[in-house]
């Protein structure tokens, strides 16, 4: 049984993202499909090795550019997980609303705030465009990289192998 949601300042949650991180438990070496997501999961820890998390990947099967790759704080005083960060490829309306301009219908960051925890809703409710990456690959790659997983990189050759196809120009 959990506790009531604590409160975090701005500043914890900043540091809990920015903190440095090693893999504590590898993810598996290929995505999982469980219906209609591929999904994988991996455990990391501060370097100290005083807080733990779970980084989740999930990409749908019919659309691949629907993706949620996040950062969940796992803390040890039984109050509960938190996401603190979630990369999320386009997936359209949100809450049933249409609205083009809404983050939603583009690569998007949502990132917890201390208001939403005051408020009781969602740590990571808002979310705003992000053009720091434009596929899952590199959604992985920028969550690795901002949530300072310094051997995550190496948990995922598959994913991370990059393919170019190099298309010839027709004669002139």
């Amino acid at each position: 049984m959990s506790l009531a949601p604590r409160r975090y300042t701005a500043e914890e949650l900043e540091e809990l993202i920015a903190c440095p991180k090693t893999v504590s438990e590898a993810p598996r070496q290929d995505l999982k499909l469980d219906r209609g997501h591929f999904r994988n999961d991996m455990r990391v820890k501060s370097i100290e090795g005083d807080r733990e998390f779970r980084i989740f990947l999930r990409r749908s099967e019919d659309f691949p550019e629907n993706f949620s790759i996040g950062l969940v704080y796992l803390p040890k005083d039984g109050t509960g997980e938190v996401a603190l960060l979630r990369c999320n490829g386009p997936h359209g309306g949100y809450n049933d609303a249409v609205d083009p301009e809404h983050p939603h219908w583009e690569h998007h960051v949502h990132q917890a705030t201390a208001a939403m925890i005051e408020a009781g809703l969602r740590p990571e409710k808002e979310a705003t465009e992000s053009r720091d990456f434009a596929s899952f690959e590199e959604a992985l790659e920028y969550l690795l990289r901002v949530t300072n997983v310094r051997d995550g990189l190496s948990h995922f050759p598959k994913i991370m192998q990059r393919t170019f196809q190099f298309v010839e120009e027709p004669p002139t």
